[in-house]
């Protein structure tokens, strides 16, 4: 018999950086008003939500986003760095314009891409995609496995590693998925047979 435990994963409020169109990588951002208004949009989805943890970013923007939007839960936050962003190596603080002039269009379309050759780039001393999600699914498989009494958990992290989560999993949206800040992806992992599987996204 399996043993399910379902996971919500959003993505932190905005960011002054996000507004700017700036990489934030493993940068330490906080929040911006709108980023908490919208933390507080995303306590409204989970508010009926039972829920028996949270995993968690260690860097402040999803830190935050966490406490404001699980403001009505009562749950064990688990921090990580290993649920951090893409390291993004030279290109962290700089803008999309000014990846493109020093890098090209190229770089950045293979960035957003979910096609499996894309998987393996990465920008110059920074982790590449596949690096990324190794180290997501690594971690969070250990902490799952390790609380089986987890059956419903949120997952505060950011936009990159929603993408390498969603698009990793069975039943993925065959286009890659939207992910403004504070979007709201369900999945499920199997401890048994150590599976991930998409379900739906909370517009």
């Amino acid at each position: 018999m399996s043993d399910v435990v379902q996971l919500l994963v959003f993505r932190h409020g905005e960011t002054d950086w996000n507004l700017n169109k700036k990489f934030q990588g493993h940068t330490n951002i906080p929040l911006n008003q709108k980023g908490r208004d919208q933390a507080q949009a995303l306590r409204q989805k989970l508010s009926a939500m039972t829920l028996d943890a949270c995993l968690c970013s260690d860097l402040d923007r999803a830190i935050e986003t966490a406490k404001i939007a699980l403001a009505e839960h009562t749950v064990p936050y688990l921090f990580s760095p290993a649920l951090r962003e893409t390291h993004l190596g030279d290109v962290e603080g700089q803008s999309q314009v000014q990846i493109i002039e020093k890098y090209g269009e190229d770089l950045l379309i293979q960035w957003r891409s979910i096609k499996a050759e894309h998987q393996s780039m990465g920008f110059p001393n920074g982790e590449t995609k596949n690096q990324h999600l190794k180290r997501l699914k690594e971690y969070m498989e250990t902490a799952l496995l390790a609380n089986p009494q987890f059956k419903r958990v949120a997952v505060s992290t950011h936009g990159g590693s929603v993408v390498r989560l969603v698009h990793a999993a069975d039943n993925a949206p065959e286009q890659a998925i939207v992910i403004p800040n504070c979007c709201l992806y369900e999945l499920s992992f199997d401890r048994t047979t150590r599976t991930w599987k998409y379900h739906t996204y909370h517009e």
